[in-house]
């Protein structure tokens, strides 16, 4: 897809002067149709996601309780003043500063399940489900994602279960996304599905372009019914 200079302009919080001086650079790849200069999106997504993932990262119970913040749920580790400061950090951030603010939240482990055993899997005490498996029911806009991973929160001691029950591994076609919370307390994994801005930052995580797209959107729209 395509964008225009004022488009690329207010997705990186700069000038369309810079923008232009990014295309001249070679940075951004762009091409001029008649008049319009038009920007390649996938170009100016990765720039963006370079330029917020420099920025500096929240301690894990922070990120954790920005994303409960984010969703519309209290997170109950915080006391007044704590929560006070991540809804107003949550407020001045950007959606895509808020996903990199977020990316300390979780050590993750990219492997393979036996078709067979990927219901158990998921259906296991303590496996909570998260990006790509729960982004539909979350309300994300995804289009002909086809074949993708499945992607799960869980404790070490669960993945540890995980790996040992179901003989998950490393070798082979990735088709789980294992997130292990670096953040303890056991509020996280009592449930069986993650709270909708956890699902938006794990898709914008994604490499795929459209997958992005529909994780800012998730979250925008996330933010906006809970901090309004």
């Amino acid at each position: 897809m395509a964008m225009t200079v004022a488009d690329a302009a207010e997705r990186l919080s700069v000038s369309a002067h810079e923008v232009r001086r990014l295309v001249a650079a070679g940075t951004l790849s762009a091409e001029r149709v008649g008049r319009m200069l038009l920007l390649d999106e996938g170009s100016v997504m990765r720039r963006a996601r370079a330029h917020v993932g420099r920025g500096r990262a929240l301690a894990p119970g922070t990120a954790w309780a920005a994303l409960w913040e984010a969703s519309g749920e209290r997170a109950g580790w915080l006391d007044r003043g704590a929560r006070s400061r991540v809804r107003s950090w949550l407020r001045t951030r950007s959606p895509e500063r808020i996903a990199a603010g977020c990316r300390t939240r979780a050590v993750r482990a990219d492997v393979r399940v036996l078709p067979g055993y990927r219901a158990a899997v998921l259906a296991e005490t303590g496996v909570v489900a998260g990006g790509m498996t729960q982004a539909e029911h979350a309300g994300a806009n995804i289009l002909g994602a086809g074949d993708i991973p499945d992607e799960v929160y869980c404790s070490a001691g669960t993945w540890a279960r995980l790996r040992r029950d179901y003989g998950v591994s490393k070798l082979g076609e990735v088709n789980l996304v294992v997130r292990i919370p670096r953040f303890d307390d056991p509020e996280l994994l009592q449930r069986t599905v993650m709270p909708d801005a956890v699902v938006a930052v794990d898709l914008f995580e994604s490499a795929d372009l459209r997958t992005q797209r529909a994780g800012l959107a998730l979250l925008e729209q996330s933010l906006a019914a809970s901090l309004s």
